[in-house]
């Protein structure tokens, strides 16, 4: 989360900059406009707009996890509290807020690469355990059960799809209550405008 604000407040100082200085040159009311990100090659364009789709699911992803397989013992002194509630809930309302303030609705497209993250992230806690001797997440020892490790394995993935079609829902509420105020700009969802192409 913290590359992804990072990111995004680069991007916004950039554009601030650029639109006072448009407004003290007098310039026409489309220039100045422009922020770094619509300058950059198309890849870096795709890896900001799959970072923000990160952004938007794995907090729900981590804190459904969390509390519901993981949370034993999370209060169980001021620090490991302070702690928990800081990675485990905190994270989501940080989330919620960037899903309701920004103008970004992601996209369809970022399933595949959300699937190949989780998997690879499933494979480097096996990788933990093969190195180390102990499963980072307890769920994913398989000596309680092969049925239930499967199910877990299919299971987070397809809450991630399902948090994604609900995020995209509450994105598309959010635009029609604030599209009178900020109406958004037709040729890309993402703000992300190349001349002639969408990202």
């Amino acid at each position: 989360m913290c590359a992804y604000f990072w990111a995004s407040a680069v991007q916004t100082l950039a554009f601030s900059s650029r639109l006072r200085k448009a407004a003290a040159a007098k310039a026409r009311p489309t220039e100045g406009r422009e922020y770094p990100l619509q300058q950059w090659p198309r890849f870096l364009q795709l890896l900001h707009v799959f970072l923000a789709c990160t952004i938007f699911v794995f907090p729900f992803v981590v804190t459904i996890v969390f509390w519901a397989l993981l949370a034993d013992g999370a209060f169980s002194n001021e620090f490991n509290s302070w702690k928990n509630i800081s990675v485990h809930a905190l994270n989501a309302a940080f989330a919620l807020l960037e899903i309701l303030l920004s103008r970004i609705v992601p996209r369809w497209s970022n399933i595949p690469i959300l699937i190949l993250v989780l998997g690879g992230y499933i494979g480097v806690a096996y990788i933990t355990h093969a190195t180390q001797g102990f499963y980072t997440y307890s769920f994913l020892d398989p000596s309680h059960g092969a049925g239930k490790l499967a199910g877990y394995i299919v299971g987070i993935p397809v809450a991630a799809i399902i948090i994604l079609a609900i995020i995209k829902g509450v994105c598309w509420v959010r635009d029609k209550i604030f599209a009178r105020r900020a109406p958004r700009p037709s040729e890309d969802e993402y703000h992300l405008r190349e001349k002639g192409s969408r990202v």
